[in-house]
């Protein structure tokens, strides 16, 4: 696809747009169709119009398919869909016309009246499964050169699991079966193996009976749930680098192809765009990988008895905080900052006030370089077109790039001690950077220097301002900017959910069952561990027990229920391990909240209170007495964590004095950032649009009557006998319309704001009557989606995920805010509970020795 400027058909933009439509069909065509487009244009009038270029038979139904590999994925695009939006999503030189093997284009494939697609050339598998039936009968000899299940080796040892391994991968055969459980090696490229096909090729087909793949997986998945009625889930695990993400993907439009019959849902085509949102907002390229997640997540797909999917729900787990302010060696801070920095318009440069990458302390790095500039560019254009996807309206997206923009000018504050008098304290500048944050955050300058500077103690009988040390300021800045990186990521997980959520959830009538895929943080051991790869592994340790229970114990114990003669398999139980970082009242975790609640405690105290209590556990390793680590013996091997930081890691939450700061500021979406009750920021937005929309109506009914009378009125001023005489019955609506919308916002407080300070501070509204009986019912732009104006269901949404920064939702009350090590366990356990409902099936995925990373 291209783009073109000036003459022929144009999108609003003022661009023209190129498709290249590919027909696959039982009669012989043309073999590409191109069309101009714009971007407005529907699937259904693109293929009306494929349909005369290729002179094909118009009583027949066609449907429009996207394909981005070769041989790949068919996403098929119902009437309504955009398809110019799908391609803004595609790579950068995908938006160029190429060859079909280059993958990226669309098919014109048949559609049968009752709504499957005719696919022609469908592979055939009789031959394979007729093989297979005379292997098993004796009648052939079983070839040993590879086998699709681990468990049917002669021989079964490391070396021999291996090879198998190995030969298989030789001939692109990624997936092989270990029982019930899916080996994927990720080969670092694409293979055509995931198009519908292959979808319907697997569909209810017991496993085992085919080439092992990740389809045969989310088919016996989607079906189990169908015939016993109970919620399923899929856990996949593996290390960074290893295709869990990419995973998750296929087993997504796998499940929702399967309920859909061939058609892409609303729930698939909102995943998509969120996706490269996420992907923005939370992977960053590694050491080991360019495009790494740095956070788990779980998507949860609902379904209808009758298997039509209904909903889904997004919850995220341990965001990677500290990568925003300090990273290791050749790695990056999250993609955004440079989609952001690279590809804004010059307009956006300067509505943002934004510098070069390497300007930002934040982002400052040894022998930094961009050499992706055009890709970064691209990168920030599929962005803009996903959030859009999602549902964020201009204007979200613009206050977005500003809090974002914030964020960076945080790390370019610096301090220096005060050399003045006998002042005690710390100069904070430079004044451009500090007058730029005052700007985009659109708090006062004064009180933002103060909150930087100074903390304010609250006792019983005074309010007491000390100043922060040099290191504590450094500290309150940092925890600042991550606090607010992270309350930005936990709304925008919020906004995916509300656009995710169909309404019927809310009906606890309407019974549904679900199926779960778990995307988590593989195990870690890097040079430098620290508090992040602390609670990591201490995940993996749980899911590797809840893989444990199901895979080993369970299963011996159903056996020995039922009588049959079975020697009990050992296997490696690290339930000591799991005791000694979570059991109360001495396990690490629970130490290191003691810690971090004391005053006066340091990082060597901590290490110290570690060592006292589990010199003699098996599972933690002794270390030299000098040395600022400790060692634990995970069920992967032994992993050296570095104490330093752990503390401060774990009591990162915002100051409070820094919350009052940004809750005085000016700017709605900051507030709403760290309010205390989105339910309550959502009506007081509903009812902040409504006022200006009644205010911009009467602007527009006075500027047209004095128009059309010819006669240029007084802005505010119309004589009071006028008024009686000719609006007394409008006049009279207008005060009952008022009286009901402040009775309905007298109990609402906002951070001590009364919002009927902007009704009163009108004065009163003037509606011409000619005005009002020519607009009955005036038709006018929705500019809120409507599935995020129900208050109700954002009520819901928000108590369906749980937000792992709640410690800004608890700081208005005298309790200390839950530690990061807390809400972590907590959000685990719901995972786990949540899991403990559900029959689960197992994915491991591994790398490869590919050289190439992973992208």
């Amino acid at each position: 696809m291209s783009v073109k400027d000036g003459d022929g058909t144009t999108s609003q933009d003022g661009k023209a747009y190129e498709l290249q439509i590919y027909p696959r069909l039982s009669l012989e065509t043309a073999s590409c169709c191109i069309l101009r487009v714009t971007k407005e244009a529907t699937a259904a009038s693109v293929i009306r119009d494929a349909a005369e270029t290729l002179g094909l038979d118009t009583r027949k139904l066609y449907v429009l398919a996207e394909v981005k590999e070769c041989g790949g994925e068919e996403w098929v695009l119902e009437s309504t869909d955009l398809p110019v939006h799908r391609v803004l999503l595609w790579p950068r030189k995908a938006q160029e016309q190429h060859s079909q093997k280059e993958g990226f284009y669309f098919l014109l494939q048949e559609r049968n009246h009752d709504g499957s697609i005719r696919y022609v050339h469908l592979p055939t598998v009789g031959n394979e499964q007729e093989s297979k039936r005379l292997v098993a009968r004796g009648f052939l000899p079983p070839q040993q050169e590879d086998l699709e299940d681990l468990c049917n080796l002669p021989v079964l040892n490391e070396d021999s699991i291996l090879d198998n391994l190995r030969i298989r991968f030789q001939k692109k055969k990624i997936y092989t079966y270990a029982g019930s459980i899916l080996i994927a090696i990720n080969p670092f490229k694409f293979l055509p193996i995931y198009n519908p096909k292959y979808v319907k090729m697997y569909e209810n087909h017991q496993l085992g009976k085919l080439e092992p793949h990740i389809f045969a997986i989310a088919d016996v998945t989607y079906y189990a749930m169908l015939r016993k009625h109970i919620n399923q889930c899929i856990v996949i695990s593996g290390e960074s680098g290893s295709g869990k993400t990419q995973s998750t993907n296929f087993l997504i439009h796998c499940l929702t192809a399967l309920s859909q019959k061939g058609y892409a849902s609303g729930v698939e085509r909102t995943i998509l765009g969120a996706g490269p949102v996420l992907e923005a907002f939370g992977n960053a390229k590694t050491a080991n990988n360019n495009n790494s997640s740095r956070f788990g997540k779980f998507i949860q797909v609902n379904y209808l008895e009758s298997g039509v999917v209904r909903g889904a729900v997004v919850e995220k787990y341990l965001l990677e905080k500290s990568r925003l302010v300090s990273r290791e060696k050749n790695e990056r801070n999250y993609h955004v900052f440079y989609y952001l920095l690279v590809g804004a318009s010059e307009e956006e440069r300067r509505e943002f006030r934004l510098l070069q990458p390497e300007e930002y302390f934040y982002l400052k790095q040894e022998n930094f370089m961009i050499e992706d500039a055009d890709d970064l560019r691209h990168d920030f254009e599929r962005l803009q077109q996903a959030m859009e996807m999602v549902g964020f309206l201009p204007a979200t997206k613009r206050q977005i790039f500003s809090v974002l923009s914030a964020i960076l000018y945080l790390g370019n504050v610096t301090y220096s001690q005060k050399s003045s008098g006998r002042e005690e304290g710390l100069d904070v500048g430079p004044p451009e950077v500090l007058s730029t944050l005052s700007d985009l955050l659109k708090v006062k300058e004064e009180p933002l220097v103060e909150a930087l500077t100074k903390r304010k103690t609250v006792t019983v009988n005074d309010k007491l301002i000390l100043p922060y040390s040099h290191s504590e300021a450094i500290t309150a800045r940092d925890s600042m900017a991550k606090s607010l990186y992270s309350a930005l990521f936990d709304w925008i997980v919020l906004r995916i959910n509300h656009a995710l959520l169909n309404k019927k959830d809310m009906e606890e009538s309407v019974s549904c069952l679900s199926i779960g895929v778990l995307d988590i943080f593989g195990f870690e051991d890097f040079e430098t561990n620290s508090f992040e790869q602390f609670c990591i592994n201490y995940a993996n340790e749980q899911l590797q027990y809840y893989f444990n229970q199901h895979i080993f114990k369970l299963e011996q114990e159903e056996y020995q229920a039922e009588g049959i003669t079975w020697h009990n398999i050992d296997y490696t139980d690290n339930v000591g391990c799991i005791h000694l970082i979570s059991k109360k009242p001495t396990g690490l975790l629970y130490l290191l909240d003691e810690e971090s609640n004391f005053p006066h405690a340091t990082d060597k105290t901590l290490l110290a209170k570690f060592k006292q209590q589990h010199q003699q556990n098996h599972y933690f390793v002794p270390t030299p007495v000098m040395e600022p680590a400790f060692v634990i013996l995970h069920f992967a091997g032994k992993v050296k964590y570095q104490i330093k930081d752990f503390r401060e890691k774990n009591t990162d939450h915002m100051r409070p004095d820094i919350v009052a700061l940004l809750r005085s500021s000016d700017r709605a979406y900051v507030r709403q950032l760290i309010g205390m009750d989105p339910g309550a920021m959502f009506r007081w937005g509903i009812i902040r649009a409504s006022i200006r929309a009644l205010a911009a109506f009467n602007e527009a009914g006075r500027r047209w009557a004095a128009k059309t009378a010819g006669v240029v009125r007084p802005n505010s001023r119309v004589p009071l006998g006028e008024l009686q005489r000719s609006n007394v019955p409008i006049e009279r609506m207008y005060r009952d319309m008022h009286a009901q919308i402040i009775n309905s916002i007298k109990d609402l407080q906002l951070d001590g704001e009364d919002p009927r300070k902007l009704l009163q501070s009108w004065g009163r509204l003037r509606f011409p009557r000619h005005v009002l009986q020519k607009n009955k019912n005036p038709k006018t732009r929705q500019l809120i989606p409507k599935n995020l104006l129900d208050t109700r269901s954002l009520k819901y949404v928000v108590g369906l995920h749980d937000r792992t920064t709640k410690s800004l939702l608890h700081l208005h009350k005298k309790k200390r805010p839950p530690s990061i090590s807390a809400q972590f366990q907590t959000s685990l356990s719901k995972l786990l509970e949540t899991l403990g409902k559900a029959e689960p099936f197992f994915i491991r995925c591994l790398r490869s020795n590919c050289l190439r990373r992973c992208k």
